[in-house]
């Protein structure tokens, strides 16, 4: 077996790993949900002209969490699960890794919108075109503008352990699906126990609803 047939296999394996620590989506987006996502990914990509996924998956997390701590609700409407290197957000990174049960229509508005490298080099990205700002409210631009100055440039290694926090941790050692929870998320943060509370009535109320 050639070089090149080791290492396809050993990402087969990876990919059936990742799927398996993370399936089973318990969240619907809406199209609102999704347009907003491709506008946030966008805006990232053209303020850092370009990035691998990884390195776009903390950013969007770590800018999800402050907005969550200082708002009480989250920037965009994926779950994010622990996975071995940190969480990322479960159904755009099926989306991007093209998994065959992955949302097709969010599958269909990223390849319209962003491109990714050949071979090699898979795991980059690119924008195809700008934002559309009118998805992005003010409170959005800021917490993305901090994350991407605080973790777009991080080493590999330096941005896993920061995103190896408490409720990532809590989520990686549960059995079955490795779901982080938005009251952990937003401890982890650093939000004040007001607005916790905030939250956990938030959920309550989103929970008694559907």
């Amino acid at each position: 077996m050639d070089i090149g047939s080791v290492k396809r296999k050993l990402t087969d394996c990876y990919i059936a790993y990742m799927n398996y620590l993370c399936n089973s989506k318990g969240i619907n987006m809406t199209q609102f949900d999704k347009q907003k996502l491709i506008e946030i990914i966008l805006y990232i990509l053209n303020k850092t002209k370009g990035l691998d996924y990884y390195h776009m998956f903390k950013i969007i997390y770590f800018a999800n969490s402050a907005h969550l701590a200082k708002y009480g609700f989250p920037m965009v409407s994926d779950e994010f699960c622990a996975l071995p290197d940190g969480p990322v957000p479960s159904i755009l990174y099926d989306c991007i890794k093209g998994d065959a049960h992955c949302d097709k229509e969010l599958k269909d508005m990223l390849e319209k919108t962003v491109s990714k490298g050949a071979d090699d080099a898979y795991y980059m990205l690119e924008a195809k075109r700008n934002a559309d700002s009118d998805y992005l409210s003010k409170a959005d631009i800021e917490a993305l503008d901090h994350s991407i100055a605080e973790n777009g440039n991080l080493p590999y290694g330096v941005l896993r352990a920061k995103s190896h926090g408490e409720e990532w941790s809590r989520a990686y050692k549960q059995p079955g699906r490795k779901v982080m929870s938005i009251v952990g998320i937003a401890k982890d943060a650093m939000a004040s126990e007001d607005m916790i509370e905030y939250i956990k009535e938030n959920l309550a109320i989103e929970a008694a609803l559907t």
